[in-house]
């Protein structure tokens, strides 16, 4: 991070830059003014995302970050340290001028694809923010997500999903799903956070932290799932 915080003018021409659609979520600046919009749910609905998730003195990696909407907020509720991670490089350039801005010296950023780079050293949590939809369900990368899940947390991987589909609205046939998944398809629909149970394995309990959450699309909503590890693996090295 640069020992002098960026201009706010900086900040808002890099955003114009990027465009609306490379922006999901809204980008607070000092004092909560509102720097861009993003695409997605507001600020509170978002804030509800994570309501009840105990962050304080942990390590946590925000894996989608974007520009860094939990990254930020797992800071300012007491995480030690945290680390943002998107493929996106200019996304992340962003971001690092947003936490100069707000003068976050524990946030850091790095542009890496994380499903496919393991971290030198885990996290106590791993964050997963509406990571997971359709394409990722039918293009069979959810195994993917979990050994994401299972490198890049030591303890606690937590999730934002859609808990069911109806087979209706997912481009594969349920047979294919069962293939993929297998006991995540039942009664016509296809559960999310099965799925992801299996994958992850015996290794680790399931909790939903928040039912129903509001995206303001249609009536849509998503739950907020908590996976933790039952065995700790191996002592690793803190991420900082």
């Amino acid at each position: 991070m640069p020992d002098t915080a960026p201009s706010l003018a900086l900040v808002r021409e890099k955003l114009a830059a990027l465009g609306p659609g490379r922006v999901w979520r809204p980008v607070p600046g000092p004092g909560d003014e509102l720097l861009a919009r993003g695409g997605g749910p507001d600020a509170a609905s978002l804030e509800a995302y994570v309501a009840g998730l105990d962050v304080a003195g942990k390590t946590v990696a925000d894996l989608g970050c974007n520009l860094g909407f939990f990254s930020f907020l797992a800071a300012r509720r007491g995480a030690r340290y945290v680390l943002g991670c998107d493929i996106d490089p200019e996304v992340v350039a962003v971001a690092r001028l947003l936490a100069g801005l707000h003068g976050l010296g524990n946030v850091a950023f790095a542009s890496l694809d994380f499903l496919a780079k393991t971290p030198e050293a885990p996290c106590d949590l791993a964050l997963f923010v509406d990571f997971i939809g359709r394409g990722c369900i039918a293009k069979g990368r959810l195994a993917a997500v979990a050994a994401a899940a299972e490198a890049w947390a030591r303890h606690e991987a937590f999730f934002t999903l859609h808990p069911v589909y109806d087979l209706d609205d997912l481009p594969l046939d349920p047979e294919r799903l069962e293939v993929l998944y297998p006991g995540a398809v039942g009664q016509g629909r296809f559960h999310t956070d099965l799925a992801l149970a299996g994958l992850l394995g015996p290794g680790w309990a399931r909790r939903r932290t928040t039912d129903g959450l509001d995206l303001g699309h249609g009536g849509q909503s998503k739950a907020a799932v908590l996976f933790t590890r039952l065995a700790s693996p191996v002592a690793a090295a803190p991420l900082r």
